[in-house]
């Protein structure tokens, strides 16, 4: 909801699919069960993960996008963690950029605008 908004704040108008959690990711970017109609559910420019998530983490999702040279999608992280090794291990697993969520909306906007001005634009 406050990504949304943050896009909207900076006025940005790219579509966007919210995925609930890790494993959700992996089967819209698969095309699997309800998000086979590409037309439906269009692969993503940009990524934006969470290292916190139900089912499957941001880590097992950066894992198994890895795999898969098939799908060129940048990856970034937008997470509360701010541990170094976290930061590494993401980098290592292939997230072109690591964003420690910020605690106010103003600040999240600007995240949102420099990781779509280096990714979407």
């Amino acid at each position: 909801m406050l990504f949304r908004y943050a896009m909207r704040s900076a006025g940005l108008k790219f579509a966007l699919a919210v995925a609930r959690d890790g494993q959700e990711v992996v089967d819209y970017l698969s095309g699997s069960g309800n998000y086979s109609d590409r037309s439906q559910h269009p692969l993503p420019s940009l990524l934006v993960l969470d290292l916190k998530m139900p089912r499957l983490s941001g880590f097992d999702v950066l894992t198994w996008l890895k795999s898969r040279p098939d799908l060129d999608i940048p990856a970034v992280v937008l997470s509360s963690s701010s541990y170094q090794e976290d930061i590494q291990r993401a980098q290592k697993l292939g997230a072109r950029e690591y964003f420690i969520k910020p605690h106010s909306v103003t600040e999240l906007t600007k995240v949102v605008l420099t990781a779509t001005s280096r990714w979407l634009l």
